[in-house]
């Protein structure tokens, strides 16, 4: 009889796939992309076909796996941005020749989702519209593993309830702000678990470590939530000492992948003279002042209902909570300081400020809105096995 791989080593396999498929891809060889996409495939497939994996679930995945075989693309940013750099990726061989990508798909955002999706069009060897959209819905899959796993029975379904309801279209409109606001929430959960639970197992620090380096290279969002949480991490081991140095270490390096793209993008930038840049400090200057412009993004943060409402619920459980906050305590921190940034962002874009609100707030806030919700399920899901 063959030995079946348990839940943390599917977890754990996925990740090294997504990751692996930069390489893939930079070499070009034919091979190692179907290896990648098959492997890839292969492993979807044992989780619904043979792993003992709840049936709710595995129905949850194929479902939205359909929606996206089914739907086109019809957001802006989606077909400009991001699957119009998978058509790039799938056709050009050499992947940084950033000078010759048109202005407006912002050749030097990170670039791991594109990328990813790029090789099960590539295994196709034809473009489709369809393929790149089930390459960025696959990238879904580790972080939904792991709350599947987190979470047990009742409270599962109540998760991926919550989390289809805060996500919705970002499961199938091939934008990355879904992909940023689940992959953040399971990096938030293991911060909490690592830090306070004194839960600091192998494969938990493993799958952080790798959940960083994926979000951070996904969009420059991610980027900020992987800093705010090595931050949390830095700080904590600096006035506790109750974490070891080996953990910090693997936090910090997580940061470096997306920190190196950062640095070489921003050199691409200043040497072809792309101008692929939406901010600039004499904005931020100018408008720091300026109390309008603050309200302006006050309004548009708390014109979306589900951050409203999710807002909401967390501050009544958090007053209603006794006994120890520690959980609800980071994820404001975390959440504030995000949200600290992203105010920063904004008063410093170069576009018209209402404009940029209006074509974006909704989208760089979800991490937020999701934590929120999600974090109070959790809570009272920690208490349930508690009390047990």
């Amino acid at each position: 009889m063959q030995p079946r791989l348990n839940f943390l080593q599917i977890i754990i396999s996925f990740y090294l796939l997504i990751l692996m498929s930069i390489i893939t891809v930079i070499l070009d060889y034919k091979i190692f992309i179907l290896v990648n996409s098959f492997l890839y495939i292969s492993l979807f497939l044992y989780l619904l076909l043979i792993n003992k994996t709840d049936l709710f679930f595995k129905l949850f995945l194929i479902i939205l796996l359909l929606i996206n075989l089914s739907t086109i693309t019809t957001s802006w940013d989606a077909r400009s941005i991001w699957l119009f750099k998978t058509k790039i990726f799938f056709y050009e061989s050499n992947i940084f020749n950033f000078e010759s990508h048109p202005q407006f798909t912002h050749p030097t955002y990170p670039f791991l989702g594109p990328l990813f999706a790029s090789i099960f069009v590539k295994t196709f060897n034809f473009w489709n519209e369809i393929y790149p959209k089930i390459g960025i819905f696959f990238l879904f899959i580790p972080p939904l593993i792991y709350l599947s796993k987190t979470f047990k029975k009742n409270f599962l379904y109540a998760c991926l309830s919550l989390v289809l309801f805060i996500l919705g279209k970002y499961f199938f409109n091939g934008e990355m702000d879904g992909l940023i606001s689940i992959y953040f929430l399971v990096s938030l959960i293991l911060t909490y678990e690592i830090i306070f639970l004194k839960d600091n197992k192998d494969f938990k620090i493993i799958i952080l470590f790798l959940n960083n380096i994926v979000i951070s290279l996904l969009k420059f969002e991610g980027t900020v939530l992987v800093l705010i949480i090595a931050s949390i991490f830095f700080f904590y081991f600096l006035f506790s000492k109750k974490i070891s140095l080996k953990i910090l270490f693997l936090i910090v390096i997580s940061t470096l992948p997306s920190l190196i793209w950062f640095l070489y993008s921003n050199h691409l930038n200043i040497l072809h003279n792309l101008n692929d840049s939406s901010f600039s400090l004499d904005n931020l200057i100018n408008r720091i002042d300026n109390f309008n412009s603050f309200f302006l993004i006050f309004k548009f943060f708390v014109s979306d209902e589900k951050f409203l409402l999710s807002l909401i619920i967390f501050i009544y459980f958090y007053f209603k909570q006794k006994g120890q906050k520690d959980l609800f305590n980071l994820t404001i921190l975390t959440n504030l300081l995000y949200l600290m940034i992203l105010i920063i962002f904004y008063l410093s874009t170069n576009f018209d400020l209402e404009w940029h609100l209006s074509s974006s707030a909704n989208r760089v806030i979800k991490p937020i809105t999701l934590s929120l919700i999600v974090i109070i399920l959790y809570n009272i899901y920690l208490k349930k096995l508690k009390n047990n």
